[in-house]
């Protein structure tokens, strides 16, 4: 079972410095508490197509917690025990999103 463990939580302003800019169509949003959102907008849906949150973890024994969207459902989460390996989840998460919709390309 996961406790609770503000101790080994992410620095929120770190994780909020270290994460990758938005490429391509991705918007980048940041809030309060070190949340960093990520968003692919669907022209088609009232939802997005793609969503990335990064935040701290607070819930269980891990720093970051990454959450994914696909249009209006879950797509999955995964914990990490570092900023550096959350960056680097985040980046190539982005860049196989946007290969897989054909918009690779840097804005």
């Amino acid at each position: 079972m996961s406790t609770t463990s503000v101790e080994t939580a992410a620095n929120p302003q770190a994780l909020v410095d270290r994460l990758p800019a938005a490429p391509g169509d991705w918007e980048r949003k940041e809030e309060p508490g070190g949340i960093v959102e990520y968003r692919l907008s669907d022209e088609e849906s009232p939802c997005t197509a793609a969503k990335v949150a990064v935040r701290p973890d607070i819930l269980s024994d891990a720093a970051v917690r990454l959450v994914r969207k696909r249009g209006c459902g879950d797509a999955g989460s995964d914990t990490f025990d570092s900023i550096a390996a959350a960056t680097d989840a985040v980046s190539r998460e982005l860049r196989h999103v946007l290969a897989a919709v054909g918009d690779d390309q840097p804005r």
